[in-house]
């Protein structure tokens, strides 16, 4: 198997030489060229099909104007934001998904329990570790109420993006 890189949209219309649009539909058309492979864009409305040598195609559309980028948070502020939120009282709902989240993307793992205080079981608390820098958590396993799950997660989507 061969990698190839393939070039970001040319913002421009292959077909008729014009600039696309905001908000405007285009096709990107993946070709043969030489060694390698090129991209090529073209309007919607000029789209009148793959060539017979195309290797692959997609329908995007132009960002609008205004609108920002938005590209995930490190890995680093995620982990200083769960120690904020679990220093914050009211936050341990998103504190749980913020920690769940880092385990999925393995930057956490978890603990054993290795003392437990007679108040707590194993089954209230998660220990977390961060092997690339040795800190460890206590998060609260809460049980999320389905009616804060919107809310929750629009909240979890401020931490996780940032705009570019």
């Amino acid at each position: 198997m061969q990698d190839y890189s393939i070039s970001r949209c040319s913002r421009k219309c292959a077909v008729s030489g014009r600039m696309l649009e905001p908000g405007e539909s285009y096709v990107s058309v993946i070709l043969p060229s030489g060694d390698g492979v090129r991209r090529v864009d073209i309007a919607a409305a000029e789209w009148t099909g793959p060539e017979a040598n195309t290797v692959g195609w997609w329908r995007s559309e132009m960002p609008r104007a205004g609108s920002q980028k938005l590209r995930p948070a490190p890995n680093g502020v995620l982990i200083d934001t769960l120690s904020e939120l679990l220093d914050s009282p009211g936050k341990e709902a998103l504190a749980y998904l913020l920690a769940l989240l880092l385990v999925r993307r393995r930057v956490l793992h978890e603990e054993r329990m290795l003392d437990m205080s007679e108040s707590q079981s194993s089954n209230d608390i998660w220990q977390l570790a961060c092997p690339a820098d040795g800190r460890n958590w206590s998060v609260p396993i809460v049980e999320l109420p389905p009616a804060r799950l919107p809310e929750l997660q629009a909240e979890l989507n401020t931490l996780l993006f940032t705009e570019e």
